[in-house]
């Protein structure tokens, strides 16, 4: 037998019943062994008992014992969610970005399309999906409703939309639920149960209250983890820049009132005869002259001879750090500086690449996030032959190729005039 039919017959040689073992998914019942006794890797330590289940299905995280027992919501997280409320609330940097995000949400076209371009539209159906998204609440109309979800999405990633039905089992009502009064709950293995299995609970007052399963509420993360329950929010991942611009802000303000670090101290001269008493009551004096007084604070004061003045901080705040953080925070958000106001190095090339980062990092995936859930929606409650999709927002470098690209297919006879029309949401 030659070399290559040698080679031949070991490749077709039957596995070893540990490597049948590994070939149908099973554990194997130890690392085969070639001979090695030396610096060995050694065999794995046996799983404890109850640590996975019987089939050998994976945990998801490390959770708590007693996850689901009387904890409020993120009560194990670094940073609650009061504090990212707050966070939010207190820095107008982050007010800004959600002010453009707003904006944003009042380009958006609603369309009800189908998802098979070829298929018919039923006009009658598409209609009555679209006059329930004009309400998704019963309450607000459609940007309304989405400007409080993408608050709750910006600010703290939690999400809660509750289904309200009728009596007879149809869509009612999408009525948003504050996202921070909701706790995922999870099964033995750190997943999210399945119905009928409550999957949330509401704590109110910081007493837990309503229990609701995946039917009924709806739970939606922008960044979704592996390692927990919640997901992770623009304002928590710049929360030390907020930080620093909230401690900076609070500075700056202090200079224009009582109590500030000083702005500087007096010296008097080495051969003063000066008492402490006297000094004292000579900065009381002078202090008291100044505090709360514009007027006095701007007329030539007179020290007694021998005194000299040293500056102890700038006459100015320093507006590069503000600007800095301020970076910072729009980047985090996806949106440029000149989207906030700030257009003091735009140009007009520099305008039209900023226009499509904003396109691209803000407008788009907050476009498609809504999209993906609505649709989702659309297929569940009313028809799954269609979905929801936006206009009103495209790029315009991609509106001119895509209609330049459907001119040609239509000049070919590939599609009709018609069609592209309905492409381009014209």
């Amino acid at each position: 037998m030659g070399k290559n039919q040698r080679r031949s017959a070991t490749a077709r040689r039957e596995p070893t019943p540990t490597q049948q073992q590994t070939i149908s998914g099973d554990a194997p019942a130890e690392i085969p062994s070639h001979g090695i006794t030396a610096f060995t890797p050694g065999q794995p330590v046996r799983p404890g008992p109850g640590i996975v289940a019987q089939d050998g299905t994976p945990r998801q995280f490390t959770f708590p014992s007693g996850y689901n027992i009387a904890q409020r919501p993120r009560a194990l997280e670094l940073t609650p969610f009061e504090t990212l409320r707050q966070f939010a609330a207190l820095y107008e940097g982050v007010q800004l970005c959600e002010r453009v995000y707003l904006d944003i949400l009042g380009r958006l076209e609603l369309r009800v399309v189908p998802r098979d371009s070829s298929e018919t539209p039923d006009h009658a159906m598409a209609r009555r999906i679209e006059d329930f998204l004009a309400r998704p609440d019963g309450e607000r109309d459609l940007r309304g409703w989405m400007a409080a979800a993408t608050r709750d999405l910006l600010e703290i990633d939690a999400l809660a939309i509750y289904r309200r039905r009728r009596r007879d089992g149809k869509l009612w009502a999408l009525e948003l639920v504050d996202g921070s009064t909701i706790k995922p709950l999870i099964d033995d293995l750190g997943r999210r149960p399945q119905p009928p299995a409550p999957a949330y609970q509401q704590f109110v007052w910081g007493m837990p209250a309503g229990l609701y399963t995946t039917d009924e509420l709806d739970y939606l993360c922008e960044t979704p983890r592996t390692d927990s329950v919640y997901g992770v929010s623009r304002v928590e991942r710049i929360l030390y820049c907020i930080n620093q611009a909230l401690r900076k802000q609070a500075f700056d303000l202090a200079r224009y009132t009582d109590g500030v670090v000083p702005a500087g101290i007096l010296y008097p001269p080495e051969d003063s005869e000066w008492t402490m008493d006297q000094l004292v009551e000579y900065e009381r004096q002078f202090n008291a002259l100044l505090a709360g007084n514009n007027q006095q604070r701007m007329r030539v004061k007179v020290a007694p001879p021998g005194f000299t003045f040293t500056a102890t901080h700038p006459q100015e705040p320093e507006m590069d750090f503000d600007r800095w953080l301020l970076n910072i925070t729009a980047a985090c958000f996806g949106l440029t500086m000149a989207e906030l106001g700030m257009t003091e190095q735009v140009n007009k090339s520099s305008g039209e690449t900023q226009e499509n980062v904003v396109y691209r990092r803000a407008v788009r995936p907050l476009a498609d996030f809504f999209a993906r859930y609505l649709s989702r929606v659309v297929a569940e409650e009313f028809d799954p032959r269609y979905q929801v999709t936006w206009g009103g927002f495209e790029e315009p470098e991609d509106f001119a190729s895509q209609a330049q690209a459907l001119a040609l297919l239509v000049q070919n006879g590939i599609i009709d005039a018609a069609r592209a029309r309905e492409i381009l949401g014209l």
